[in-house]
């Protein structure tokens, strides 16, 4: 079977060493041009058991309406029924096309983490290194299903799991107690962690806790890579 496919437009690879599929946009593309490799990525990704997506839009990214809809309507959702957890995006550090990729962030987070490099190799570390948070919370006694209405009428877990580097963020009742819940979260590192903090859905979550939480006790515990990525 075909590892790779190149054109004028672009190349996409599996790289074994890094279990990565990698799509290099070289230039504009449209219709066939853009959809046959984007397929042939979604291919290789169902091909190779957990591996991830990695796509450099150094040079361009498409941005057909026609291909925009296709991509969203079809292409993800066929891709999320892939082993893939995550999506990097290698952008220059000053981009012309922020808002487009933006876009894309968002769609691509309904199914996958997603984060953001500079260069493969940083992509590749990011993928590697995750974070994983375990919060646990005492409520105040009978206040616990209050609590979790108010939480899903915010809709503070979903906002959360779409944020970029998001690979994981959810609620548990523990059954030995009325009065506890338990939270696991999994980030792409520090950074990542750290803008959770900054977001509104985390300044609502704080709201709540001063109504409801008595007490709180976190856990960070690194996974993967035993260090941060490198910048």
């Amino acid at each position: 079977m075909e590892e790779s496919f190149n054109s004028e437009f672009c190349t996409v690879a599996y790289q074994p060493a890094d279990n990565v599929v990698l799509l290099t946009w070289k230039k504009f593309a449209r219709l066939q041009d853009y959809r046959t490799p984007t397929l042939f990525a979604q291919e290789l990704l169902q091909r190779h058991l957990y591996s991830e997506f990695v796509v450099d839009a150094r040079s361009g990214f498409e941005d057909d309406k026609e291909d925009v809809a296709w991509g969203f309507d079809v292409l993800l959702p066929a891709m999320a029924k892939t082993s893939c957890s995550a999506v990097a995006f290698i952008l220059n550090e000053v981009s012309p096309i922020e808002g487009e990729m933006d876009l894309w962030a968002v769609e691509f987070a309904k199914y996958f983490a997603v984060l953001r490099a500079t260069s493969y190799r940083q992509a590749v570390e990011l993928l590697g290194y995750r974070l994983q948070s375990q919060v646990f919370y005492t409520v105040k006694p009978g206040t616990r299903d209050t609590f979790l209405a108010e939480l899903k009428r915010q809709g503070i877990a979903e906002a959360s799991r779409r944020e970029m580097g998001c690979y994981q963020y959810n609620w548990y009742l523990p059954a030995y107690t009325e009065n506890e819940i338990y939270i696991q979260e999994l980030w792409a590192g520090t950074p990542a962690q750290a803008a959770h903090r900054q977001t509104p859905q985390y300044a609502a979550l704080r709201q709540l806790k001063q109504q409801y939480v008595t007490g709180t006790q976190v856990e960070i515990v690194p996974t993967g890579r035993s260090t941060p990525p490198s910048k």
